[in-house]
């Protein structure tokens, strides 16, 4: 039996091991048929698997650490020095092996988040292995309601694959340039929970966007046009009145040009 726990802070303690980590969750799992659920599940680390090798990444493959399946997804940690190839081009590797699966129409559909993060986390073979800060942020921020709500409004006809990666991922990352994607491609967005206490600035990546998520209001038509031909039909409709009635008064008048009132 392990030693009970006993409060932090009487004296030093040297930090757990980096680690990155991933974590992938489907969407509508609870909503499929339970006869479907263990098929499903056992099904998750293949199409990840499958990912990884056509990313290159065979390494993260065969040595996942911590590996957890949670029914409805997966999560393990890697190598933080791979994090940059685990953003890029892994989501999109992952995003194109769910669009393979999704076109045959046989197939439950498959559509997921996905977040990635670093941190500290308890090292292999520990009791808790895995476990710490950095893993419950990585969990929260799957669950926030801001990327649930992107992979919820795009199509599932062409919107596999939604990712959330944390701010220190995309500081370390992405903005210092160690990934393949340019900056632009990535989202701020404020994570949140409902009902738990947790905001964190966050990125979102949507590999595949469907056109609804490009909609921004300058691509609205707007309705001035519409407005301005009710109007200037309204003159037309004036002019034809007005026009007869001038011509009867002054016969001699110029009726077209620049000399026309109308």
């Amino acid at each position: 039996m392990p030693e009970p726990p006993s409060l932090p802070g009487a004296s030093s303690q040297p930090l757990p091991p980096l680690s990155g980590l991933l974590c992938v969750d489907l969407k509508g799992f609870t909503e499929l048929p339970g006869a479907v659920h263990a098929s499903v599940s056992a099904y998750l680390e293949p199409v990840i698997d499958a990912a990884l090798t056509a990313a290159g990444l065979d390494g993260i493959r065969t040595a996942k650490r911590f590996l957890a399946n949670s029914g409805d997804g997966v999560a393990f940690g890697f190598d933080p020095a791979l994090l940059g190839f685990v953003v890029h081009p892994f989501l999109d590797r992952l995003d194109e092996e769910l669009g393979k699966h999704n076109a045959d129409s046989g197939h439950i559909r498959l559509r997921m988040r996905a977040g990635i993060h670093s941190g500290h986390v308890t090292p292999e073979s520990a009791p808790g292995e895995g476990n710490g800060p950095a893993r419950n942020e990585l969990h929260r921020l799957l669950d926030s309601r801001e990327i649930k709500a992107v992979l919820a409004r795009a199509s599932s006809e062409t919107t596999h694959l939604v990712a959330i990666i944390s701010d220190r991922v995309y500081e370390d990352v992405v903005a210092s340039q160690h990934t393949g994607l340019h900056p632009d491609r990535f989202q701020s967005v404020l994570a949140t929970v409902p009902g738990k206490a947790f905001a964190r600035r966050a990125w979102l990546y949507v590999p595949t966007p469907s056109g609804n998520l490009l909609a921004t209001p300058g691509c609205v038509p707007s309705r001035r046009p519409s407005a301005l031909r009710g109007l200037f039909t309204a003159f037309g409709r004036l002019s034809s009145k007005i026009n007869p009635l001038l011509d009867r008064i002054d016969p001699h008048r110029s009726t077209g040009g620049t000399d026309s009132w109308l």
